[in-house]
């Protein structure tokens, strides 16, 4: 039985409500393409002040089509839209597009619209595309569908894309033959009134037209849902996104270093990351990847051979594949030998392998074998540059050919020959993905070594440890009906000791009086911190003092405490002193707890100390992690040399810190009311048991 869906993807026939036969409107443009495209079901124009359009019968009304229906496209007037979609409903319709406009993008008027129009499509059990959209496109030859009002034909290939925004779209569309970027299907899907973009991906999934999955989005309606589906769908299909609106502001008014650090941009990269989606920046490097993904084989390594017949764009490919983490090894001596027999003598026969500009057809073919056979490459560039008095279609056609049959990856590039790119496509229908430049081609073989590791990677485990949650259900009793308060030092301890988390030992005094009479019972070095609910970064007004040796320096130090808080007239947030004993060494290191208010509670991870927003070297995922995501995090950090060991230091307890961060994933999970958690500095050695927090903060909500 067909889906909806399927009727909208695969219509046998279509209705285009509120078609004109008046040449350079939208809804004739959109006619005039399903017919140029080639569409292999019956259209039925609707227009009841026209006897026909493009030569074909109009209709007055979507009812008087005596014929079945599996796809309506309304392009009406925004006030007859609802009429319309009753209408559709009546002839049995079960799938529509909505071109029109005028909808929640409009504003207060727009949104009511919009509402009923979502409840009509929810009453009546139909899919909807819309509103505000440009339409689809199936390349499939069983379909042809060019269900759009935008000039260009549409170029066959497996990659499918959706798109919140229509500009995009049509831009993209416009340039698919001159960029050689082969479409499968391709939707915009406007203001998501019910068919979203998460829809689409699920409808996708196991859609074998669809070999790679591209996503222009602008907003997540569902992250933690988007995460779910496509840490699925990556397992078989790649995924890639271009997420707009990249911000530096917060995800709200945080006073913690981890809601400080959480911009909605990492929230992003966040569950992208989880979810083993690439993300990128550009269209550009959007289709880059994905026509590697759909025209290349997938890399078995980060081996990279370079071949051209040009010193400059051989050293640029060399760089950009050193910036992404490929290697250029050698060339086996049975290899070299044999390129020495084809080039010139003046030519590097090492790698790169550069065959110099004079090389013709039948050395670039014979090269590019050579070379492929070797088996200390996984991949292959191959550079031919800017054309001199050479045949550069007939060049790339014999690699094209030469390439045939190999299970290794292969990226071409045509340096300055954008009339070839098209033109090869007629010659050699089946050919490797094609780059204007080599650190394009470089960059797309990265993307798919990191994403053959995601797909090799082990699941991971989710591991629960012993908790005193009846503990924490007590502290949480004294704050219900209280909302953003930060829990008091006492319980912030009991907390955390009731995850096995190991917060230092502390001592209290309400003032100066009180640490008088403790100061001959404490065991020196001490450091002393000034308390409060609302001191929040206490080290940036003076409120801690460290490496204290006897009572006086103590007193002292409580004095000069209070001086500087004075200084910036925050004396009267001060509500005790807090005194511990001073831990030097190790590596201080921040974990923390975020809450977004659409993904959820977040887990961070990085360098910490008091320049944590200063270096910012920190890393995220939503809660709850695995082990192998717990990993890493702690291995995502720039700065993990400083962890492993560098200078001769020992390496930290990596085993525990994985730990640390299980165990703080599963109090963020058990008691999400918990909205923000510091751990900063959280102090990490090579034995387990003197890994320490010296200070944390956990806020109720």
């Amino acid at each position: 039985m067909r889906t909806p869906l399927d009727k909208t993807f695969y219509p046998g026939s279509i209705a285009v409500i509120g078609a004109s036969s008046k040449a350079g409107t939208l809804s004739y443009e959109l006619v005039n393409n399903l017919v140029k495209y080639g569409f292999k079901g019956c259209i039925y124009p609707v227009n009841p002040k026209a006897a026909s359009i493009h030569s074909m019968k109009a209709y007055p009304n979507v009812k008087n089509i005596n014929e079945d229906i599996d796809l309506a496209v309304i392009m009406v007037p925004k006030e007859l839209v609802l009429d319309t979609i009753d209408d559709c409903y009546r002839k049995k319709i079960s799938s529509v597009v909505v071109i029109t406009a005028g909808f929640k993008e409009t504003g207060k008027d727009g949104i009511s619209l919009e509402k009923e129009l979502a409840n009509r499509i929810k009453k009546y059990k139909m899919r909807l595309i819309g509103p505000n959209c440009m339409g689809l496109i199936n390349t499939n030859p069983t379909v042809k569908l060019n269900c759009t009002f935008v000039q260009g034909t549409p170029v066959s290939g497996g990659i499918g894309f959706v798109s919140q925004s229509g500009a995009l779209g049509a831009a993209v569309l416009k340039t698919v033959q001159q960029n050689d970027i082969g479409l499968a299907q391709f939707v915009s899907i406007g203001n998501k009134a019910d068919v979203s973009g998460n829809t689409v991906l699920e409808y996708w999934w196991h859609n074998d037209d669809i070999k790679v999955i591209t996503l222009y989005l602008e907003s997540f309606g569902n992250p933690r849902h988007f995460m779910e589906l496509t840490r699925e769908i990556t397992k078989t299909k790649p995924v890639i996104v271009i997420k707009s609106a990249r911000t530096k502001a917060g995800m709200k008014a945080a006073s913690s270093h981890t809601g400080a650090l959480a911009s909605s941009d990492a929230v992003v990269d966040a569950f992208l990351e989880q979810s083993g989606v690439i993300r990128v920046n550009t269209t550009d490097e959007m289709f880059d990847i994905a026509r590697a993904f759909d025209m290349a084989n997938l890399p078995k390594g980060n081996r990279v051979g370079i071949l051209t017949n040009a010193g400059g764009p051989a050293i640029l490919a060399v760089d950009e594949c050193a910036n992404w983490g490929l290697t250029i090894p050698e060339l086996n001596k049975r290899t070299q030998v044999a390129l020495k027999k084809i080039a010139p003598p003046e030519a590097s026969v090492f790698n790169p392998v550069d065959v110099l500009p004079p090389a013709d057809a039948v050395t670039y073919a014979k090269a590019s074998k050579l070379m492929l056979e070797d088996e200390n490459i996984d991949s292959l560039i191959v550079v031919v540059g800017p054309p001199l008095m050479l045949d550069t279609l007939g060049i790339a056609s014999a690699i094209c050919e030469a390439v045939k049959g190999t299970k290794k990856t292969v990226m071409l590039v045509m340096m300055s020959q954008d009339d070839v790119i098209p033109k090869l496509k007629e010659v050699n229908p089946v050919h490797p993905p094609i780059y204007r430049f080599p650190e394009n081609a470089a960059r797309a073989i990265s993307r798919m070594v990191t994403y053959k590791k995601w797909k090799e990677r082990p699941e991971g485990l989710y591991i629960e440890f012993d908790a005193d949650k009846k503990t924490i259900n007590k502290i949480l009793s004294k704050y219900k009906g209280k909302s953003g308060i930060y829990l008091n030092s006492e319980d912030v301890s009991a907390v955390l000791n009731a995850y096995g988390m190991p917060i230092i030992s502390s001592v209290f005094a309400k003032n100066t009086f009180e640490l008088i009479q403790i100061s001959d019972k404490i065991k020196y070095p001490v450091v002393l911190k000034a308390v409060g609910k609302k001191l929040i970064h206490k080290s940036d007004m003076g409120g801690v003092e460290v490496d204290i040796h006897n009572s006086d320096e103590l007193l002292r130090s409580a004095d000069r405490i209070i001086e500087k808080l004075k200084s910036y007239r925050a004396e009267h947030l001060l509500e005790k002193f807090m005194i511990q004993p001073y831990v030097s060494g190790g590596v201080e290191t921040i974990l923390g707890i975020t809450k977004d208010e659409k993904a959820g509670s977040m887990i961070m991870f990085g360098l910490g100390g008091i320049f944590v927003e200063v270096f910012k070297d920190v890393n995220f995922k939503l809660v709850p992690v695995n082990d192998v995501e717990a990993n890493t995090m702690i291995h995502s950090i720039k700065s993990f040399e400083m962890l492993s060991g560098v200078r001769g230091k020992k390496a930290v307890d990596l085993k525990y810190l994985q730990e640390s961060l299980l165990r703080l994933s599963q109090l963020s999970k058990d008691f999400p009311e918990f909205t923000e958690i510091d751990l900063n500095p959280f102090v990490f050695f090579d034995e387990k048991e003197k890994c320490t927090i010296l200070d944390a903060r956990i806020k109720y909500s």
